[in-house]
């Protein structure tokens, strides 16, 4: 899929702002704080309904304005336009929108633009805690498996309840009818990972023989509970550990994606720049991936492609983002720079200043 158009009111500090943006490669110049940035971030909000920035969405609203508006047309792998808006207030009230029509839950808004976002923080998802590789997992296998995302809502309802549970003196008497749901639940997680994971990883370690030849990678999905063990009778086994710190110290929420360098963490092994290199590697087989799978084509959101890169690992990736024949955003104090490195004859060049954006 790809976005045909694109117009933000109130966000950040874009008054109003619209591009109709390439199918394939789009270059996004401007100074330091113009706003370049915000352009990419807007996208990405259509994708996961918030900023990829700290901060709260109050901040995303532009200064004395009630509220913003992110709104696009795409086509979807099918040939289809869709419009689909974003609108979020000061209160903290959302409106989503597919074809005109109201949509209460935003998965149906992910679906239908699937994001994959590269910036310099990105590199949090090796050096980052457990979470952050879970969530990397999770996109994958929310956009590939759809039952997936139903069984993680009840899931974490279930997980609410329980922990809420542990506080109270009712969980002696209730916890085996919570726990068998938790446990039957939490399983159906874990295999929708491991099912991803499984077909996920040697489409990923064939990409990194090419970015990084040196080293032999090997991923470990570990479930969040004792591997010997079925979930309720692991939660049997820390049932007093629970009690005691008040939450559930066992599960598919305490999961862990382990990747490992000839034999070793990979945080320990690589440079700061061949860590990036792996993480553009891991985002961009994700987004190949979900094609292969669905036939379903990300967008790739970069934010200052060059940093921390050499020249040839900048090479490496260009190359790989052009022959995705994904649609690209990506953003640059200098347009003509990138253009050097992406080589392809689709490309559009934005340049933005003072709130405005104009195509060169």
């Amino acid at each position: 899929m790809y976005l045909e158009s694109l117009t933000i009111t109130n966000f950040r500090n874009f008054s109003t702002a619209s591009i109709t943006p390439s199918q394939t490669l789009n270059i996004i110049s401007g100074a330091n704080g113009s706003g370049k940035t915000s352009l990419i971030e807007a996208i990405y909000c259509l994708g996961f309904g918030r900023s990829f920035r700290s901060g709260t969405y109050r901040q995303l609203i532009r200064h004395d304005e009630s509220s913003f508006i992110v709104f696009a047309r795409v086509f979807d792998q099918e040939g289809q336009r869709h419009q689909v808006g974003y609108q979020r207030d000061t209160t903290g009230d959302v409106q989503l929108r597919i074809n005109q029509a109201k949509e209460k839950r935003f998965s149906a808004l992910a679906r239908m633009v699937p994001i994959q976002l590269m910036t310099p923080e990105s590199i949090e998802l090796i050096l980052g805690g457990p979470k952050v590789r879970r969530q990397y997992v999770d996109w994958g296998v929310f956009h590939v498996e759809h039952s997936f995302y139903n069984d993680w809502v009840s899931f974490s309802k279930l997980l609410k309840q329980r922990n809420s549970l542990l506080k109270s003196k009712r969980f002696a008497v209730e916890h085996p009818y919570w726990d068998q749901q938790f446990a039957e639940y939490g399983e159906r997680i874990h295999q929708h990972r491991q099912h991803y994971v499984d077909g996920f990883v040697s489409v990923v370690k064939e990409r990194l023989k090419a970015f990084l030849p040196n080293y032999e990678f090997e991923f470990q999905l570990r479930s969040g509970w004792d591997k010997e063990l079925s979930l309720i009778d692991a939660l049997a086994k820390h049932r007093e550990q629970d009690i005691r710190y008040g939450h559930s110290t066992v599960g598919p929420h305490k999961a862990e994606l382990r990747i490992l360098a000839n034999g070793e963490e990979v945080r320990n092994l690589l440079s700061r720049g061949q860590l990036k290199l792996l993480v553009a590697a891991l985002k961009l087989v994700q987004g190949e991936y979900l094609q292969h799978k669905t036939g379903v084509q990300c967008i790739y959101l970069v934010d200052d492609i060059t940093a921390e890169l050499d020249s040839e690992s900048q090479m490496k990736f260009c190359d790989a983002l052009v022959a995705s024949k994904s649609q690209v955003f990506v953003s640059a104090i200098e347009g003509e720079s990138v253009l050097s490195l992406l080589n392809s004859q689709d490309t559009k060049m934005f340049h933005v200043e003072h709130g405005t954006v104009k195509e060169k």
